[in-house]
């Protein structure tokens, strides 16, 4: 369901700007009119919007948070005790306060990052036991550490006329590189380095704080880094201590910038007429007296009440009201697009047929059960959007898991219950889906149920443009009565004629009617619209309309029968479904080996049931959506 709305303006002076959006603020239910659409149609009407000074101020706020590693709560406050140069000021001196020791800390922690590096180098180079001091301490010699590739290595072998020393280390097995080094003169240095550069050596550069041999280096560097990390825990026992002592008037001054923000940023929709100011919106129709009683202590305030629709310039926005049920499904009507105020919410029917498909497709009681408790606990403890619907479609397929007898893939478990059931005459269940005599009536269930769907679907289309009173659409649209005759009399002629075998129903007369005039009315839809406007019938000649309007007849036509086969899946599925769980009983035995009846069963349920919901949202969308849902409208979205 769509909620009602009014159009809203107030109208205040000047000075009452900051009191009026306060109240807005606190409100949480004005959905707010773009103020472009004021000011290019309003002569003398000016915008209100002077900049947002909070936003820079915030930001600092965000870096202190950052640095102390905490979350300053804000403290919600109306009463705004600081302008903003005092709250600037007293961000920066609590940010001084603690800047050394916070500076510190980063300090610290880059050089333990710099050493727990060079660490994992030594690793590699502990074998050498000579001191690094001497090694780049020569003047005439070159010293290069790094990895070679292993399939590099052989190739050392052919370079040993050349001027070098090449001593290897040890072996990286995950990476496939030899640590090694190579000594040459300074005289032969560029050419030793492109010659292992070709090898594709990479170098690593030995930090300048590491010293003595490696073995050494390691126990040195293992020292400071402990050292560093108890002197970095004092300093941040240290900054908590600081942070407690402005951590009160900060999340005060938060709390008064995010207000600010929250002004500032809503000063943009306020158009300034002179000495007044003016601010237009939408709110909910049965909150109306709640809103007039927010206002009503700003003394020069002036309140006007339209309907929704009353002024052109502005649409309305849409807010979605649904029960308990359907409400979670709203998510897949705003993934397609937000109905138009006053347009059709098929947030019901699509929570109806949606459950009823995929339950129809992925029948299981056990599965379906396992399937609703796994989303009921995602949608509670891990605020998963899709929990709740997950939750409502597993139970449906549980209920057609107990027409098909399924549990779990078993067949049998479930015979006591209709054993039981039979006793009260209830002999028709279970439905076994695999049954050569089930599989044509499921397919043409299938079917016959997504005629249904698409029936419902233009009787909806023609409801609601007759309500807009677009009687072109209503009346000769493929959607319309034309569409709803046209579909309706053939698909039941099909079921009198072929199921039922009642002769006649194709008679001369009611296919004239009901089959040809339809035909004729969709065929000519756009002249008879343009006619209707004032407009040419036939703006570009008879032949141009006859040529087009052909094929696009022809795809109409088409498009009945293939949206109507395209229901022929929600049989399919119900088979395929039947078909993996026979082939998961044979692979485990028919539940002998229970580790592989386990895995088969949530191999089976996560794959149907992403396939199967991605499969019923697609006939949602293309199959119904399309013929009587545009989604083109704006979602409510309040000031604050």
């Amino acid at each position: 369901m769509i909620a009602k709305m009014q159009l809203i303006t107030l109208t205040a002076d000047k000075e009452k700007v900051d009191e009026l959006l306060s109240k807005f603020i606190d409100y949480k239910g004005f959905h707010p009119v773009d103020p472009q659409k004021i000011l290019t149609t309003v002569h003398g009407s000016s915008a209100y919007d002077g900049g947002n000074p909070t936003t820079e101020l915030i930001e600092e706020i965000k870096e202190i948070e950052s640095e102390l590693g905490l979350t300053l709560l804000p403290v919600k406050t109306r009463d705004l005790k600081d302008n903003l140069d005092d709250m600037h000021q007293y961000i920066v001196d609590s940010h001084h306060a603690f800047s050394v020791e916070f500076n510190d800390i980063k300090r610290l922690e880059s050089e333990n990052s710099k050493m727990l590096v060079a660490l994992q180098q030594l690793e590699y180079l502990e074998s050498l036991d000579l001191s690094f001091d001497d090694l780049f301490g020569t003047k005439f010699l070159s010293v290069r550490f790094g990895k070679l590739p292993f399939d590099s290595i052989e190739r050392v072998s052919y370079y040993q006329h050349k001027p070098f020393i090449f001593i290897p280390f040890s072996e990286d097995k995950e990476t496939k590189e030899l640590w090694c080094l190579y000594i040459t003169s300074n005289e032969f240095k560029r050419e030793i380095d492109n010659l292992f550069t070709s090898m594709y050596f990479e170098r690593v550069y030995i930090p300048e704080f590491v010293h003595g041999t490696p073995g050494d280096a390691r126990e040195v560097l293992k020292s400071t880094i402990e050292k560093n990390k108890l002197e970095i825990d004092e300093l941040r026992k240290l900054l908590i201590e600081l942070g407690l002592k402005y951590q009160e008037k900060l999340g005060i001054i938060k709390g008064e910038l995010e207000f600010l923000n929250l002004m500032y940023e809503a000063k943009k929709y306020v158009v300034g007429f002179g000495d007044r100011i003016s601010l237009t919106g939408f709110i909910e129709k049965n909150c109306l007296k709640d809103f007039e009683k927010t206002f009503e202590s700003i003394d020069t305030v002036q309140i006007d009440i339209d309907e929704a629709t009353s002024d052109q310039r502005f649409q309305p926005p849409t807010k979605l009201k649904n029960n308990w049920f359907t409400r979670p499904f709203q998510v897949f009507v705003e993934m397609y697009g937000i109905p138009s105020y006053g347009d059709v919410d098929p947030t019901t029917f699509m929570a109806i047929s949606y459950t009823l498909l995929f339950g129809i497709m992925f029948g299981d009681f056990g599965q379906g059960l396992l399937l609703a408790l796994i989303g009921f606990l995602l949608g509670k403890f891990k605020g998963w959007s899709l929990g709740p619907i997950v939750t409502r479609i597993g139970m449906s397929g549980a209920f057609f898991g107990l027409i098909y007898g399924e549990f779990f893939g078993n067949a049998h478990v479930l015979t006591p219950l209709y054993d039981f059931l039979g006793q009260f005459g209830i002999t028709f269940l279970p439905f076994h889906p695999m049954d050569s005599h089930n599989t044509m009536t499921l397919l043409l269930t299938a079917v016959g149920l997504g005629a249904a769907l698409i029936l419902v679907s233009i009787i909806v289309n023609t409801y609601f443009k007759f309500k807009h009173k677009d009687y072109a659409q209503a009346i000769c649209s493929p959607n319309g009565v034309s569409g709803l005759l046209f579909y309706g009399y053939i698909l039941v002629g099909i079921l009198f004629e072929m199921l039922l075998g009642i002769q006649g129903f194709f008679s001369i007369i009611p296919i004239i009617l009901l089959i040809i005039v339809p035909i004729l009315l969709i065929f000519l839809k756009e002249p008879i619209e343009r006619k209707m406007h004032g407009e040419k019938m036939f703006p570009d000649g008879l032949g141009g309309f006859f040529m087009e309007g052909f094929f696009e007849l022809f795809e109409v036509l088409l498009s009945y029968v293939t949206n109507t086969l395209s229901f022929l899946r929600v049989g399919g599925f119900v088979l395929s479904h039947a078909g993996l769980m026979m082939v998961v009983n044979v692979l485990a035995q028919n539940g002998e080996i229970w580790w592989a009846m386990a895995l088969g069963n949530l191999f089976v349920m996560a794959l149907e049931g992403l396939i199967v919901g991605i499969q019923v949202l697609r006939l949602e969308f293309y199959e119904m959506f399309s013929r009587y849902y545009d989604g083109d409208g704006i979602l409510f979205n309040p000031i604050a």
